[in-house]
């Protein structure tokens, strides 16, 4: 099941009007650090909602393996730090 945050309308309609942009081949990855050889996200390339690190702002898109690989590295430094405070 989806998290709420995703089913928020604004959450929505920004989504869709980045769709648009995209489906016109004029998206760009927001992600700090894009993994691809182009910041351009193609017309039916998957793509995900950026955050920024708070996860509260969204960002713009980002190809998907850049966003799911800046918030697993987000979470697991989150894990680990819990472990290592004293």
């Amino acid at each position: 099941m989806a998290r709420s945050q995703y089913n928020d309308p604004t959450y929505k309609a920004l989504r869709r009007s980045w769709a648009g942009v995209i489906a016109r081949g004029q998206g760009t990855c927001h992600e700090t650090i894009c993994l691809m050889d182009s910041r351009t996200i193609a017309p039916g390339e998957p793509w995900d909602m950026c955050h920024d690190p708070t996860g509260k702002r969204l960002l713009g898109p980002g190809h998907r393996k850049c966003n799911r690989s800046e918030g697993a590295t987000r979470g697991n430094n989150a894990r680990t730090n819990r472990f290592l405070r004293l």
